[in-house]
């Protein structure tokens, strides 16, 4: 019987480390791996630096046998609400079994934080951190290690954060695939410098920022290279810059607290901060500096700024309500199938056919599709609009390709 695997991702962009963990799950023996990947938003905030069907072309080329979005909704949220709409995603998709990067790939004390962190002696703790003015994440530590005899780095690691926030949804969704977690190689996620012939997206897209293109190239799998060096030699990718700088600050220009009152994760100390901020603001980092950052990460600043530039509010679903495919290879073209017949929500490629589902489907849709929209118009050179509802599926029907490297 076929075995499938699912990733919750990004590839913004694809890189050298991704590709080995393809690689290492093939040779687990996983016959097909199905990825849900964040759209046009990643959960940091930021539009990625190539739109998704680019970003799906790669993965399809270098071992991902099939793509399934994580509408920007979804991906605009938390670490513990971008990784419960992952694994809601991966649950509704039927994979057997849920692997993702990890610092100290050790599943059973990540399933035993996991497990910690749906109790009530957690909840207590944590809130009373955050009375003594913690900032979340520090109060979440601290609460941890009032448990738990373990180095920092197990909480405070990127892929080790969301790595507890999976197990945790899963436990929440009443899910229990199999977990493989595999250890991180090379470069950690905010080190901009490469190891081992690793470099992380973040260092990868910094590579790209100082115009070092050729170096950026390095990092990316060979059968990838090419479509991601022309897309960088067309200028159609995106990175801040002074241009959509301004562009968010003319959009936020006559905001009120009351307009950011109904945006998701903005309480009212961030409303009154953040109206107080505009008013006064020339830049991007001089609004930041305004706004009570010691208590709320840059993310969370970015995720609020996102979801009121594309109308996210509060009325959307909380929870994934379709699954919209970007694309497959022939084999996972089969698992597509037995997904389109067995899953409970809603499957197709397309954005129109999905959007007419319900009302609850066309919101989603539409919040994705101008999200889209604002991604392609604030790319280096702008992109035609409308590409979200003209896109076509993926095919790659090459035979799955033997390990490289």
């Amino acid at each position: 019987m076929a075995k499938s695997v699912g990733i919750v991702a990004e590839y913004n962009p694809f890189h050298t480390g991704h590709r080995y963990q393809l690689d290492t799950l093939r040779k687990m023996g996983y016959d097909c791996i199905a990825v849900a990947m964040s759209g046009s938003r990643v959960q940091r905030g930021m539009p990625a630096v190539i739109n998704k069907h680019q970003r799906c072309e790669m993965a399809l080329e270098n071992g991902v046998d099939i793509v399934v979005e994580i509408p920007c909704v979804f991906s605009l949220r938390s670490a513990e609400g971008y990784a419960r709409r992952g694994m809601q995603t991966l649950k509704a998709m039927g994979v057997d079994a849920v692997s993702f990067g990890s610092e100290c790939s050790d599943a059973k004390l990540l399933s035993e934080i996991a497990e910690y962190l749906l109790t009530d002696e957690y909840e207590n703790r944590l809130k009373t951190y955050i009375a003594d003015n913690l900032p979340f994440a520090n109060a979440r530590e601290k609460a941890i290690f009032d448990r738990f005899d373990i180095n920092r780095d197990v909480v405070s690691a990127s892929n080790d954060i969301l790595a507890i926030e999976y197990l945790k949804a899963c436990k929440e969704l009443n899910w229990q695939p199999e977990f493989i977690p595999i250890k991180r190689t090379g470069a950690a996620y905010r080190r901009t410098n490469a190891k081992d012939g690793y470099a992380s997206a973040s260092g990868i897209r910094k590579m790209i920022s100082e115009y070092r293109t050729d170096v950026a190239l390095q990092y990316i799998p060979a059968e990838s290279r090419k479509m991601m060096e022309t897309h960088l030699d067309r200028g159609s990718y995106f990175l801040p810059d002074n241009a959509f700088e301004k562009a968010l600050l003319m959009h936020l220009s006559n905001k009120t607290a009351e307009d950011f009152s109904v945006i998701p994760d903005c309480n009212e100390e961030l409303c009154n901060s953040f109206e107080k901020a505009i008013s006064a603001a020339y830049s991007l980092d001089n609004l930041y500096d305004m706004l009570p950052t010691k208590r709320y990460t840059r993310s969370r600043l970015n995720r609020i700024i996102m979801n009121m530039l594309t109308g996210v509010d509060k009325t959307f679903p909380r929870d994934i309500q379709y699954l919209r495919v970007l694309g497959f290879t022939g084999n996972g073209e089969e698992f597509f199938r037995a997904m389109a017949k067995n899953s409970p929500l809603p499957v197709s490629h397309s954005a129109k056919i999905l959007g007419e589902k319900n009302e609850l489907c066309q919101k989603i849709a539409a919040a994705e599709s101008r999200a889209c929209d604002i991604q392609s118009l604030m790319c280096k050179i702008s992109q035609p609009p409308r590409a979200d509802f003209t896109a076509k599926l993926i095919k790659n029907n090459s035979k799955r390709k033997t390990i490289l490297y």
